[in-house]
């Protein structure tokens, strides 16, 4: 079932997008309304805002359960059956209200992890291979010797990666204060990754990692994790990583979300920093 994930989330945005389009015209042009049309809009709105907001918006994390959303497709189903139940306006609410909203939350947020074997609190971090942004192949030995924060992003196209990339940069200073490197890691292509390194002024270390060959190793890969109709990317990514190791290589710290709208903090990489004494 994972796989199917891939041609969910685009077509459902597009579906509520022209359901909502409907609706308010229908409400605006007619009358009287069946609160079947109430319901509809009830339904699809909250949910279209939260998708609008997470496109535009600098969040880099939203609740689990995203209760707002969740009860407002209830109510609009429950508002549908005080009417006649007109069969359109009933397809908005049921299908893509209360179904698709459910089918967001509950299925197409998880990411289904299985459990890792391969980085584990104490052990030391496995060596592999990366790319800078010019292609160039480097070894992750390069960063032993100095405390690393290690994210392991979707990339440009993901939004919530994008904002936790942000904060990073913005945590910058205090997290060299505690003698860490923030690196930054995607199997996006090179051109994007450039782009994306430009944004900020802090000096963050960028990396690609070519066809997910690290996120393969360190049993992070997603595949088919890109959404179809998200072009230039390809159909694979990694499922969002944070690692914090020491001056060793040793991993403090691994966030394996199973929800890729759950992130961690940025106090909790300052906390795990601020156990490990700096080493000379």
């Amino acid at each position: 079932m994972q796989h199917l994930k891939r041609y969910f989330v685009v077509p459902f945005l597009l579906c509520c997008v022209l359901a909502s389009a409907h609706t308010l015209w229908h409400i605006a042009t007619t009358s009287p309304v069946d609160p079947a049309w109430y319901g509809a809009a009830i339904a699809l709105l909250p949910m279209l805002g939260f998708m609008i907001f997470l496109g535009i918006g600098s969040r880099a994390r939203t609740s689990a359960r995203m209760p707002l959303q969740c009860l407002a497709a209830v109510a609009g189903a429950l508002l549908s059956l005080t009417g006649e139940q007109p069969a359109l306006p009933m397809v908005y609410v049921w299908l893509l209200g209360l179904g698709g909203v459910s089918a967001y939350v509950f299925w197409y947020s998880r990411l289904g992890r299985d459990a890792n074997s391969v980085l584990v609190v104490g052990e030391p971090l496995p060596e592999f291979e990366l790319e800078d942004t010019d292609g160039n192949a480097i070894s992750s030995r390069r960063f032993l010797g100095r405390k690393a924060v290690l994210l392991f992003y979707r990339g440009n196209w993901c939004p919530l990666c994008v904002a936790q990339v942000r904060e990073l940069a913005d945590q910058y200073r205090e997290l060299a204060d505690r003698g860490a490197d923030v690196i930054l890691i995607s199997p996006q292509p090179h051109k994007q990754t450039r782009e994306l390194a430009t944004r900020f002024d802090v000096p963050l270390q960028f990396y690609v990692d070519r066809g997910g060959r690290a996120a393969r190793q360190l049993d992070i890969l997603h595949k088919d994790g890109i959404a179809l109709g998200i072009s230039g990317y390809g159909n694979d990514t990694v499922l969002p990583t944070v690692l914090i190791t020491d001056e060793a290589g040793t991993l403090l710290y691994a966030d394996l979300t199973d929800n890729y709208r759950v992130r961690p903090e940025p106090a909790t990489f300052l906390s795990i920093l601020d156990k490990e004494p700096a080493h000379a």
